[in-house]
């Protein structure tokens, strides 16, 4: 940048005749930066109008399409407290009695206060066993599902607590309180639990962790016992059948308890495939073991990697045994050096020991399975080959290996059988065994102080007579959802009322209407404004010699016109105001909004840009024609069919007009009215041509400096010899 100096020697204003000069350049960036303002605020005035386009026309148009927007039916309930009900389009009008005769529960079992036998607190990490002073075993059914649970002699509460949410409870321990509290996890019967003893241990154990529930009442007969005591009296009698004298094999197998057994019996049991693919991932893990020893110990001497592998446990076994004989003589101690080869060496005397003994049984069991050739008789992509297949397709098949893996599935299946049976028969014995003491309700069988059970239990409703059933509070019964509340008296239900919803249908319409009156109403307002002519974005300067207040008003004026007489805001307005104007036939009839009572005002009678805006007769919101008839809630109340099938079908129509006008484009993005994307491509061809404009002010305003520096310094000069040339002629 050249040095600029202001008319020192001339006494010339040169900053202003420079301005002067370059003035016709900075009025051409001034203008490419006041057309960018203007761009940029009508894109933002776009903006606005585009969100309250997709707003309408995602909100209230879109739902007003649907026939199932519109709520066809009501009920009223004559006692609310009692039950809620809603009502579909399907639910028959009219009238209907409805008695709650029980309310959906979840079980709980809400555990009495206990002590550790030490007295101290009850923590999450204190054990069981220094609770109950025993282990046992327990069993939790859920839902049909049986979890046995061991109590073992290091399980700790939490552990405990974990077991029982493993089996499908929620449970916690609550250490202020010191009680269990567990509960199902769904209301109704189903969803119900069951806790109880398998064994005399674990009744004493139930007892002690404060469990122990009333479970028998002598006054109640069997089925209105509690649901814990019928699981007891259920396997008694399970065991009772079972075990009378006499019986067949087969006739054993057709009880229940030997139906529960053959159940968990035919989910467990192992088949061929199965078998066999466990065999043959065996041995291919004793493979990759075995090559993975050979590669650890593989040696350049020429002994074998078994071979390498004993010298190296016989060398460092030689040298351990050495440091051992310190170790005595010097009583027991090592100095430190000895002390980390000792621990290091028998580390490694051990991982020998180990990988050796490893790599013998690997090689044993490789030897077995190609001796029978087990990987032929298994080898295929999935694992799931048939042995039938193989003969038919293998040259390789083995019958050998077949006989073997046949041999054993029979082995395991006879074992899985033998565990399932003893499993199920103790539980059932157990239960015969402990009936008696059960019934009697003392010591360990009594319940545990201030132990509450509450049984899981179904809702039940009469609804005109008829029982219906629930796992909760809930019903869903043609086209009426009920959800009840309370039991009713005896002898008094409740009424159901069902109507036409005449109210919310209006309301619908009524609704979409205000959003669309809202929006036609402002655009009209934007496309009819005032003109700015005249009137541009202001400049720096030009801000600076206005009020804040005259800046604000200039602006609004400008923006407020931004979208005056534009044809794209034109064509989307005429494209509702058309739709709107649309005839449907419902039925073979023609209607039209003026039908239902809905209409302009007519050019004359309506306000300024309101002549888009629709009035609903009769609604008592509007002065304009509050006084009319209403039409529309008449027609509602009359037909709501009729009236439901016009409206989605004339919004149906609104929408896929508006939709179409806001499909994307090469100029325009999804959902946008505008032309947004040249906008933004015309927004950055501006900040180029700003630059260059901004850059020419730059090199021209240099350039004037430059050659007035080189004046004032030619006339610097000039002064300078002329006062030398004064001072000679003077002397």
């Amino acid at each position: 940048m050249p040095i600029r100096l202001s008319g020192m020697v001339s006494g010339m204003d040169t900053e202003s005749l420079v301005t002067a000069l370059v003035s016709g350049y900075k009025v051409q960036k001034d203008n490419l930066v006041k057309a960018q303002t203007k761009l940029s605020w009508k894109q933002e005035k776009w903006k606005t109008m585009n969100t309250s386009i997709y707003s309408f026309y995602s909100g209230k148009l879109s739902a007003a399409r649907m026939s199932s927007a519109y709520s066809l039916k009501k009920s009223t309930v004559s006692d609310s407290s009692a039950a809620t009900v809603t009502a579909s389009s399907s639910a028959v009008a009219g009238t209907q009695k409805l008695k709650v005769t029980k309310l959906a529960s979840s079980g709980y079992l809400t555990g009495g206060e206990i002590t550790s036998a030490d007295k101290s607190k009850v923590t999450g990490s204190s054990k069981i066993t220094d609770i109950t002073g025993s282990k046992g075993s327990l069993n939790l059914s859920v839902d049909g599902k049986s979890t046995n649970i061991e109590l073992t002699d290091d399980m700790t509460v939490n552990q405990f607590i974990v077991k029982l949410k493993d089996a499908g409870v929620q449970a916690s321990f609550d250490e202020n309180n010191q009680r269990f509290f567990i509960s199902s996890k769904t209301s109704g019967k189903e969803g119900d639990f069951t806790l109880v003893a398998n064994d005399t241990d674990g009744m004493a154990s139930l007892n002690k962790l404060g469990l122990s529930t009333s479970i028998y009442d002598s006054n109640k007969t069997d089925d209105e016992q509690s649901a814990t005591y019928k699981e007891y009296k259920k396997w008694a009698d399970y065991w009772s059948a079972y075990n009378k004298p006499g019986l067949s094999d087969d006739e054993k197998a057709n009880t229940e308890l030997g139906k529960l057994i053959s159940e968990a019996y035919e989910s467990q049991k192992a088949d061929f495939d199965t078998v066999a693919k466990e065999l043959l991932d065996n041995y291919s893990n004793a493979v990759a073991a075995k090559d993975s020893f050979e590669n650890k110990y593989q040696s350049d001497t020429g002994l074998s990697a078994k071979d390498n592998a004993n010298a190296q446990l016989t060398s460092k076994q030689a040298r351990l045994d050495q440091l051992e004989d310190t170790k005595k003589k010097n009583n027991g101690t090592l100095g430190d050096d000895d002390q980390k080869e000792y621990d290091s060496l028998k580390a490694s005397v051990d991982e020998l020991t180990e990988d050796i003994g490893n790599y013998t049984k690997n090689n044993e069991l490789i030897d077995e399975y190609e001796k029978k050739k087990y990987v032929k008789v298994v080898t295929n992509d999935t694992g799931t080959k048939t042995v039938s297949a193989i003969k038919e397709t293998d040259s390789s098949y083995s019958p050998a290996g077949v006989s073997y893996i046949k041999g054993e599935v029979e082995s395991r299946n006879k074992q899985l059988y033998s565990d399932i049976e003893a499993e199920y028969t103790a539980k059932a014995k157990n239960s015969s065994d402990m009936l008696s003491n059960i019934q009697s309700g003392t010591g360990i069988y009594a319940a545990s102080k201030g132990a509450v059970r509450i049984d899981g239990q179904d809702s039940e409703i009469e609804l005109n007579g008829a029982t219906f059933t629930s796992n909760t509070n809930n019903y869903s019964i043609n086209g009426l959802t009920i959800q009840v509340t309370a039991v009713t008296k005896a002898n008094e239900p409740v009424t159901i009322t069902t109507d036409t919803d005449v109210d919310a249908i209006y309301n619908s319409i009524k609704d979409m209407f205000s959003e669309y009156n809202k929006l036609i109403k402002s655009m009209d307002e934007a496309y009819n404004a005032s003109s700015s002519k005249g009137y541009e974005p202001l400049t720096d300067d030009e801000k600076d010699a206005m009020s804040d207040s005259e800046v604000e008003k200039w602006e609004t004026k400008i923006k407020d016109s931004l979208l005056r007489k534009d044809d794209t805001l034109n064509s989307v307005i005429n494209t509702l105001k058309n739709d709107m104007a649309s005839s449907f036939e419902v039925d073979g009839k023609l209607y039209s909004l003026s039908s239902f009572g809905i209409s302009t005002l007519g050019y004359f009678a309506s306000g300024e840009n309101e002549k888009g805006v629709y009035h609903i007769d009769g609604n008592k919101d509007d002065t304009s024609t509050s006084g009319n008839d209403d039409k529309l809630r008449a027609a509602i109340a009359g037909d709501p069919e009729t009236v439901i099938s016009f409206f989605s079908k004339l919004c149906t129509k609104v929408y896929t007009d508006l939709g179409n006008k806001m499909a994307s484009s090469s100029v325009s993005s999804a959902y946008t009215i505008y032309n947004d994307k040249q906008m933004n491509t015309q927004y950055s061809e501006y900040n180029t041509k700003i630059t260059a404009a901004e850059n020419k002010v730059t090199t021209w305003e240099d350039y004037y400096y430059s050659k007035f520096s080189a004046m004032e310094s030619a006339l610097a000069k000039l002064n300078s010899q002329s006062s030398s040339m004064s001072g000679l002629f003077g002397s």
